[in-house]
């Protein structure tokens, strides 16, 4: 018996034949491609829409969502990132990560109970501890069971994914308890979306200036945003990326608009490997690289303490 009807089955569709896909290339050893982008052509199609669509659409968006004063747009997204917590904290369960499980549910509760229902984010204050903003997903949860992730996959509008994470993404809104609560209050897709859409558009203007940077820097655009997907998806997964070495290990080259600073950074790869010594000084004043998780201050994350310059 049929528990709910979907409203849209294509995108069933879409994800079953994913799954149908996923055991012919997730659990196959054999790469092709050393960048494990068998589907490049189409990937760099999609990437061009979606570029596209972002000139025209979402960054324009983005940028009327910066001018709008803190009060509302603080508490929006802060509403949008707290309907997030119970597929976190199911994925967290799911991958038995007391940590994370202990941080989104002291978040979730102190934010509803003294941030109005979630709009002020006083969990985050130190008052309350700072307890950080803990995401999990299911493309997560089956890296921490083991699962590949397959070739790298470019999706309409999502952007940057793997077979792995596309699956993930389709249980995620799937199994999502809001997901059945809305249905079961006969809430309509419109207001279902009101928190993925302020979640995109939140996102879509914290990267405002770094992605154009990138943009700007690039000499291949397409295969920087590549690399620095597989380096946050790395980071999120098992945390390697804070490691000094691993992150300079994974430096995209493209992005610095350097092209004979492959060999360089290679070579001082190998060295720092061996001798498990970090880089204190510039070798070059004229020109620097950042060897952090990403690679430009523009990035809001970025952590001046963490960075270690080479040339």
């Amino acid at each position: 018996m049929c528990i709910f009807k979907l409203k849209n089955p294509k995108i069933l569709t879409f994800f079953v034949f994913l799954l149908l896909l996923a055991p012919k290339i997730v659990f196959s050893d054999d790469h092709n491609s050393s960048m494990n982008d068998p589907f490049e052509q189409t990937n760099r199609t999609i990437f061009n829409f979606n570029n596209t669509l972002d000139d025209n659409f979402f960054k324009p968006v983005a940028k009327a969502w910066r001018k709008v004063p803190e009060i509302p747009r603080k508490p929006i997204s802060n509403l949008a990132t707290t309907a997030k917590a119970p597929i976190s904290l199911a994925n967290a369960v799911l991958q038995l990560n007391r940590e994370s499980i202990g941080n989104i549910l002291a978040k979730f509760l102190i934010n509803m109970t003294f941030g109005l229902g979630g709009m002020v984010d006083m969990a985050g204050k130190e008052e309350f501890g700072g307890i950080p903003t803990v995401e999990e997903d299911f493309g997560q949860t089956l890296a921490v069971w083991g699962v590949p992730e397959g070739p790298f996959v470019m999706l309409p509008i999502f952007g940057p994914s793997s077979v792995r994470d596309s699956i993930g993404l389709g249980v995620d809104t799937v199994t999502n308890p809001l997901t059945f609560a809305y249905r079961m209050s006969n809430i309509g897709l419109e207001a279902r979306l009101t928190g993925p859409v302020v979640r995109g558009v939140n996102t879509r203007e914290k990267y405002l200036d770094y992605v154009d940077e990138l943009k700007a820097g690039s000499l291949d655009f397409y295969a920087t945003m590549r690399s620095l997907y597989r380096q946050r998806r790395q980071k999120e997964i098992s945390g390697n990326l804070e490691d000094d070495k691993m992150s300079l290990n994974n430096i995209p080259i493209d992005v610095y608009d350097e092209p004979d600073l492959a060999s360089e950074i290679e070579t001082i790869v190998k060295e720092e490997l061996s001798s498990e010594t970090a880089i204190k000084t510039p070798l070059n004043p004229k020109k620097r690289v950042y060897n952090g998780i990403m690679p430009s201050s523009l990035y809001p994350d970025f952590n001046e303490s963490r960075v270690n310059l080479i040339n």
